[in-house]
Parts: structure tokens; C-alpha cells; sequence
């Protein structure tokens, strides 16, 4: 019976630390798409000073 439980705690921490690595993956590319996101709008509205001169 001891070895099924180490074997338990081993499918729980792994679950953990894909659950964890899986959080960081998607939150990098949350900030990823908000940082592209505000650098276009910094050039469109570049664009549009220019325009207006």
C-alpha cells in the first residue's frame, strides 16, 4: 500500500506543476497580446498626429 500512495503523491505534484507551468504559459501570452496590442495603438495614433498637421 505504501508504494501506490508515493505514486499518488507523485501524479498530484505532477498535476500541480503542469497546472502551474500551463497558468505561466497562458498569462505570458495574455501580456504578450496586451503589449502588441498597446504598441500598435501608440502607432496608429502617431499616424494620426502626423495626419493632422
Amino acid at each position: 500500500m505504501g508504494n501506490s500512495t508515493s505514486s499518488m503523491f507523485y501524479l498530484f505534484v505532477i498535476v500541480i506543476v503542469l497546472y502551474i507551468v500551463g497558468a505561466s504559459i497562458y498569462q505570458a501570452f495574455l501580456w504578450f497580446r496586451k503589449w502588441q496590442e498597446k504598441k500598435r495603438d501608440e502607432k496608429f495614433s502617431m499616424d494620426n498626429e502626423e495626419n493632422k498637421e
